[in-house]
């Protein structure tokens, strides 16, 4: 175990490099996984002076392992929370798939179940024939509003075909959806759009995933997870026709 002095230590090295002058001071928060650490900023005479300075990066340093990780200038007590958030689910998603959903505004425990909500209200017409069911309520809670990239031929995200979680601007497409459901008597709420085609993508009741394209309807995996990768990853994906799913 790492003790509070040992982390202080490492704080001062990391605030220290590429720093002239005596090493700064350092604040520090303990959690249950380790600390957070910041350097001290002084507080200026508001009458004279400009607010202290903002932006500074923060580290965590593991309470177990004293590896050091650097974190944008947020609360510790927030950062404190999104790094045990992070560790409990550090297997949940394959590092190149983490990163793509990390760099979109993922991030565990995430939750916009408000502006999920207002999205359904504003759009309860378009939506009248669609069950929002527990596996489509769970999906866009944490990765509504998302855009995320899709890694391209040479293995860089941005380079095929981005996927959009609603709720997006553009409101809602439900045309595929109710194709889908008549064609494959499978009842399925609209997650997203795709730029392939462009296309839809929908989940149903047993929480698989589903492309609808002007071409074909796909099956690309069940459960959100296994979709998340296989759209950042790319397919092909076979036809939903098979039903194999």
């Amino acid at each position: 175990m790492i003790s509070r002095a040992e982390a202080l230590e490492r704080a001062r090295a990391w605030a220290s490099t590429d720093r002239s002058g005596p090493p700064p001071e350092i604040g520090l928060y303990e959690f249950d996984l380790g600390y957070v650490a910041w350097v001290a900023q002084p507080t200026p005479d508001p009458t004279t002076g400009p607010p202290a300075a903002t932006g500074a990066p923060r580290i965590v340093v593991d309470g177990e392992t004293g590896d050091v990780t650097t974190w944008p200038s947020l609360p510790a007590p927030e950062i404190a929370t999104r790094y045990t958030g992070q560790q409990a689910t550090a297997g949940r998603f394959p590092p190149d798939v983490r990163y793509v959903l990390e760099q979109a505004g993922w991030f565990p425990g995430r939750d916009v179940t408000a502006a999920v909500e207002q999205w359904r209200e504003r759009y309860a017409d378009d939506l009248a024939a669609m069950e929002y069911t527990p596996a489509a309520q769970a999906a866009l809670t944490e990765f509504g509003g998302l855009v995320l990239p899709q890694f391209g031929l040479r293995g860089q995200p941005g380079g095929g075909f981005a996927s959009y979680f609603y709720p997006i601007s553009a409101g809602v497409v439900t045309m595929g959806a109710e194709g889908f459901m008549e064609e494959y008597d499978n009842p399925v709420f609209p997650l997203g759009t795709n730029d392939d085609g462009p296309s839809e993508l929908l989940i149903d009741r047993q929480e698989r995933v589903f492309m609808s394209h002007w071409v074909d309807q796909f099956y690309i995996a069940t459960g959100i997870d296994a979709a998340l990768i296989q759209l950042i990853r790319g397919g092909p994906w076979p036809s939903a026709d098979d039903r194999t799913w």
